[in-house]
């Protein structure tokens, strides 16, 4: 196709879609004001026609469409002029009266040029014109007119804006009380789930306790996985009776026996664990750490020396920081129902709201990383912040 041919036709399509563009613009413009079109429409038939029959007298039609186009545009201005008016109502009171003033002597004026012109220069106007008083007269009680409706469309205009305007906040009000007993309804979920993992504790430590003492004897090993199992387990049943909260100190070490227990049970495992002192005495929402590493061991991949896994906890610009990051398993985990996590955000959106984020997302490196941030304004401490680093493994 010729160079030439192929920017007529483009030309033609985007002419095109120019016309179509503007033409979508005009129709949903004349959508929009179909009501005003139709208002006027009658309005006009009423007082040209009809009056003009009741009558008998009728004016041309250029003298018509002169006087409408004035009178429409006075309607409209003094809406616009009662908004900039009434903008602040400290000032309304000496605003309202002198723009009203003013539009009248403008009106009045422009109106009474206009005719001298159509009298001296076209055959608009038939008839003699009335004296001046007179004519005063007239055009003031006809801007009156159109002010005064003008007056009626602008509170009408207002009314309907602050209907929807509560509507709309009513709406907003039913959603947030709708979402409130959504996440009440998702926390009562996460904590019945919590709850019916739970075993009667004095029936489960006095059977680990029994355990214990029958297999010290023949396998000390053994006997040590049945310690750190009942420590982690009275950590969690007391968890209950803590106001909800716990120190990290306390869920940290939970971390360190589960972690041995784990290599007590599949042999060498390599998780990092580090943290700041500063963290130690912060009072925390429980099963938090632990959550994310037993989360580790069912889907990561924990025996890659050179891949450690990694949960680090700090506080840092007055947030308090919570990262895991891990290889995920090469065979993928169907234990349990994948809640841990999802109970971990609606407990934290319960608890802190907007103070608290959890985000989880794969790195370039192939490793899972979940990051847990917490205002620090939104925490509970009972010691003063301390700046030196502590490690676990």
């Amino acid at each position: 196709m010729p160079c030439n041919t192929k920017h007529y036709i483009d030309g033609n399509i985007i002419m095109t879609n120019s016309l179509n563009w503007k033409n979508s613009v005009v129709k949903n413009w004349l959508a929009k004001n179909s009501t005003h079109f139709i208002a006027w429409t009658c309005f006009i038939f009423w007082e040209s026609v009809l009056v003009g029959l009741f009558y008998g007298v009728f004016g041309k039609l250029g003298n018509y469409v002169v006087h409408y186009i004035i009178n429409i545009a006075i309607f409209y201005t003094h809406v616009w002029v009662l908004q900039k008016a009434t903008e602040s109502t400290r000032n309304s009171y000496w605003k309202v009266p002198l723009f009203l003033i003013l539009e009248l002597i403008i009106y009045v004026a422009f109106v009474y040029g206009v005719d001298d012109l159509l009298k001296h220069y076209t055959d608009f106007l038939t008839g003699e014109q009335p004296p001046f008083a007179k004519r005063m007269v007239n055009l003031s009680w006809r801007a009156s007119f159109f002010m005064l409706f003008s007056t009626g469309y602008f509170f009408l205009k207002r009314y309907l804006s602050e209907k929807a305007e509560k509507e709309r906040i009513e709406k907003q009000r039913f959603q947030m009380l709708i979402d409130k007993e959504k996440m009440d309804k998702e926390l009562v979920m996460a904590k019945n789930a919590f709850l019916k993992a739970q075993i009667n504790p004095h029936l489960l430590f006095n059977t680990f306790e029994f355990i214990h003492q029958k297999i010290r004897q023949h396998s000390p090993q053994d006997a040590q996985v049945m310690v750190y199992l009942s420590d982690m387990m009275r950590f969690a049943a007391a968890t209950e009776h803590n106001e909800g909260y716990v120190k990290l100190s306390d869920e940290i070490t939970q971390c360190q026996n589960l972690i041995k227990l784990h290599q007590l049970t599949q042999g060498q495992v390599f998780i990092d664990v580090a943290f700041s002192p500063d963290v130690l005495e912060i009072r925390l929402i429980p099963l938090v750490l632990l959550t994310l590493l037993e989360n580790m061991f069912k889907h990561g991949h924990l025996f890659d020396q050179d891949n450690k896994a990694t949960i680090d906890v700090y506080l840092v610009d007055g947030m308090l920081r919570i990262e895991s990051r891990n290889l995920p398993g090469l065979v993928k985990s169907n234990i349990g129902f994948g809640s841990g996590l999802d109970n971990i955000r609606t407990r934290l959106d319960y608890t802190y709201s907007n103070g608290a984020e959890m985000n989880a997302f794969m790195d370039e490196d192939g490793f899972y990383c979940l990051t847990i941030t917490i205002t620090q304004k939104s925490l509970s401490t009972t010691s003063p912040t301390i700046s030196s680093p502590a490690t676990f493994a």
